[in-house]
């Protein structure tokens, strides 16, 4: 009997041991599951508000340093179609150090990082009423080579302003937002995006855009730039 009892003793232990150890299992699972899904919700929240951030901010810039020469030159800043929209901006400017005249190819400027090679230029004088665009070759002597012949004269003082243009874009049938920088290539942005539009309203120089995420996220935003207001 004292024989006995002992196997029955440990069968009662083992099956309590193996029920404690099959809750165990399947608290720590069901933790590791909402672990992984608060970790995933929270990792899609940043990329969502990276992306707002990253609208936020090409937005705010759009037409920056080119409020003098708009007037002049018609430019738009600002472009829109159906779930895509682009925006340009002056990242730096300098004034012309010595004339230049239509067939001239090397500029001078004085020294500065953002004129580099590759970067598009907008040259402007307003006294002459003369703008073009044009792109830098390569920098030589403290002269940007630009890429073609000027196809104007312009006085000294006269100004460039170094370009950046930003464009996104995106593909429903990827669910992704894509963002492109000057002459690179479309990158993404943030993914599972279930919709996106813009609106721009041009008598309030205004944008409204929308991002929906899964559809259940939906981050909604309205800037007003501030750039494109005339001085």
């Amino acid at each position: 009997m004292i024989k006995g009892f002992g196997i029955l003793e440990m069968l009662v232990a083992l099956s309590l041991g193996l029920g404690v150890l099959t809750v165990i299992i399947a608290h720590s699972t069901e933790a590791a599951r909402v672990d992984r899904k608060v970790t995933a919700n929270q990792e899609r929240l940043e990329a969502i508000f990276h992306a707002v951030d990253t609208i936020k901010s090409d937005l705010n810039k759009c037409g920056m340093r080119l409020q003098e020469a708009r007037p002049l030159c018609g430019l738009a800043p600002f472009t829109s179609t159906a779930g895509a929209f682009a925006c340009s901006y002056g990242v730096a400017d300098e004034a012309l150090l010595e004339g230049a005249v239509r067939g001239q190819q090397a500029i001078k400027v004085a020294g500065n990082d953002f004129f580099k090679k590759g970067r598009a230029v907008l040259l402007y004088d307003l006294g002459g009423q003369a703008w073009e665009m044009n792109e830098i070759e390569y920098r030589l002597d403290g002269a940007l080579v630009l890429k073609n012949r000027l196809q104007n004269d312009f006085a000294r003082s006269s100004t460039v302003v170094a370009m950046k243009k930003v464009e996104y874009r995106y593909e429903a049938p990827r669910r992704v937002l894509k963002r492109k920088a000057d002459n690179g290539t479309f990158q993404p942005l943030l993914e599972e995006v279930s919709d996106f539009y813009v609106t721009f309203f041009p008598e309030a120089n205004s944008v409204l855009y929308r991002i929906e995420v899964n559809k259940k996220e939906q981050v909604r935003g309205y800037i007003f730039l501030l750039n494109l207001v005339q001085p």
